[in-house]
Parts: structure tokens; C-alpha cells; sequence
């Protein structure tokens, strides 16, 4: 049961983090809540601090990555700002027609269209803006690449502290 439990929390945790939630928020608050109904016997109040730690410091990771993966490849602030709210809307969107893989799709989507927009309504050619927008796709990516890996990282740990 513990196994079982363990793997479904990453899985559901690895998935929202492509949906532009913090799963790594969620692999503390279950730990959290297991800590708390075992009074804090094989998962600590330390353990848990270091999960919570690990988790603030991958949210800012993936804004910094995001951000200087866009400003990279030339994007102005705002762009690196409309790619942000395309992806949550792109993943709004993408969620209400094809649940996960709509979600995905439209966070990357989103995400280009935000930036693409932007740079393109500053004034800048098409190339120019499709090369920013690819930029803060690939930024989004790789820092939700990260999460997920961290995700997986903090599940195994986990694993190994509870079970003998």
C-alpha cells in the first residue's frame, strides 16, 4: 500500500507540473500529511523541511531558467511576461479539450503565442519573434523537465525512508 501510494503521489505530481502546477509542493504536503499521521516517526519534521526547501527552490529555478532562456534569445520583459499568461491560458484551454495532452499542447502553444505576439507587436520582424518564441518554449521546457526529475528525486527518497 505504502509503494502504491508513493507512486501514484509522483505520477500525479510529475503531471501537474506540466500543467503549471508546483508537484513538488505536493510531494511535501503528502509527506506532511504521512509525517503527521505516523507523529513524525520515520518521516521528520526535518525531512519535510528540506522537501518544502528543495520545492521553493525549484519554483524560483524554473522562473529564473524561464526567464533567461527568453531574455537569451532576445526577449523583452514583456514578452517573457505574455509568454507566462499564454501558457496559463493556452493550458486552461488545452485542459478543456483533450484533458492532459490539451493541457500540455496548450501550454507550449500558449506559451509561443504569448511571446510570439509580443515581440512581434514591439515591432520586431517574424523570424526574429518566432526565434524568441522558440526560445521561451524550449526555457519552459527544460526548467518543467527539471521539476518533473526533482519530482522523481524526492518520490525515491521518500521510498527509501519508509520502507525497511
Amino acid at each position: 500500500m505504502t509503494i502504491v501510494g508513493i507512486i501514484l503521489s509522483v505520477l500525479i505530481a510529475v503531471c501537474v507540473t506540466w500543467l503549471g502546477i508546483p508537484g513538488t509542493f505536493l510531494i511535501a504536503v503528502a509527506a506532511l500529511i504521512w509525517g503527521g499521521l505516523t507523529d513524525f516517526h520515520l518521516i521528520t519534521i526535518g525531512v519535510i523541511l528540506v522537501l518544502f526547501g528543495v520545492s521553493i527552490l525549484l519554483e524560483i529555478t524554473e522562473l529564473l531558467l524561464g526567464g533567461l532562456a527568453a531574455r537569451y534569445c532576445g526577449a523583452s520583459r514583456r514578452s517573457a511576461v505574455c509568454s507566462i499568461i499564454g501558457g496559463i491560458l493556452g493550458t486552461i484551454i488545452g485542459a478543456g479539450v483533450l484533458f492532459l495532452i490539451g493541457a500540455f499542447a496548450g501550454l507550449l502553444a500558449g506559451s509561443y503565442l504569448g511571446a510570439f505576439l509580443s515581440e512581434a507587436m514591439s515591432g520586431k520582424s517574424i523570424s526574429e519573434s518566432n526565434r524568441v518564441a522558440l526560445g521561451t518554449v524550449l526555457g519552459n521546457v527544460a526548467s518543467k523537465g527539471i521539476k518533473s526529475t526533482a519530482v522523481i528525486l524526492m518520490g525515491i527518497w521518500i521510498f527509501t525512508i519508509v520502507t525497511p
